[in-house]
């Protein structure tokens, strides 16, 4: 009975209760506490709007976000040439308009945008014929200007190669649609040729007028997919211009810039 009547003065002892009453504070003050602070930490409870910021401008989306306590970060540069700069493409966590989601404050909006310009290599075709030169740039996304000049070395071959008028060294990269100048040997620089209009023509009528002048066609047109596009796209723009009397030498590029009769109404 004395073990019992001890362990009885224990347990109702001034010490005994002081403890017991100590651990209870403090462990309601560790849940109670981590709790907050997790909360604090982690957001519990907050929910934020992901603003759409798909087919705006990367200038505008400081005012699209606003005062929400949101950031942003652009990943990456898209080349899209048929969108303006800056565009934005992409991003992650998506609108809560399309998914239904939210997100918490200081939540970082990654973002993909676009850009017009993209760098290439340009290919070295000095002592290269004409045609396989063009054919080599044209690949690469660059266009050709075609300068003959007197040569009985040089027949058909490229002689030089400059761009903006300075010689192309190698491993040089300039903007994709560049125009590159290659001065071509040829034994007589031929005959001139008045610049017909095509303008307003669809492509078959073009390269048809373009038949027997002695002037060689260059198509530009990226909505180009089938067959059928020359007979239903027209020319919106040629270079060079029809101008009064305008004459370019005989066996000259002329590109012409072609788009659907609906895009062209337009």
């Amino acid at each position: 009975m004395s073990f019992f009547k001890k362990l009885s003065n224990f347990f109702t002892s001034r010490k005994f209760i002081v403890n017991l009453l100590l651990f209870f504070v403090v462990w309601f003050a560790i849940v109670y506490g981590g709790k907050s602070y997790f909360d604090s930490y982690t957001h519990h409870g907050e929910e934020i709007v992901v603003p759409n910021l798909l087919n705006n401008n990367i200038k505008d989306v400081d005012v699209l976000i606003g005062d929400q306590p949101l950031r942003y970060e652009i990943l990456d540069s898209i080349y899209n040439p048929d969108l303006l700069e800056g565009t934005i493409v992409y991003q992650n966590p998506m609108p809560t308009d399309s998914s239904g989601l939210t997100v918490k404050a200081d939540r970082t909006i990654r973002l993909r945008v676009t850009k017009q310009t993209r760098l290439v290599n340009v290919p070295i075709v000095v002592s290269k014929s004409e045609r396989f030169a063009e054919g080599v740039l044209a690949s690469k996304g660059l266009r050709t200007r075609i300068k003959h000049v007197p040569s009985r070395e040089d027949q058909g071959s490229v002689i030089s190669q400059t761009y903006n008028g300075k010689d192309v060294y190698p491993g040089q990269q300039v903007p994709i649609n560049s125009i590159m100048e290659l001065t071509v040997g040829k034994r007589g620089v031929g005959n001139m040729v008045t610049v017909p209009n095509l303008q307003g023509l669809t492509i078959k009528e073009a390269y048809d007028r373009l038949n027997g002048t002695g002037l060689r066609p260059y198509l530009s047109c990226s909505q180009c997919l089938t067959e059928s596009d020359s007979l239903n796209f027209v020319v919106i723009r040629q270079t060079p211009v029809a101008a009064d009397s305008s004459q370019i030498p005989e066996g000259s590029p002329i590109t012409i810039f072609a788009a659907s009769s609906f895009d062209s109404e337009e």
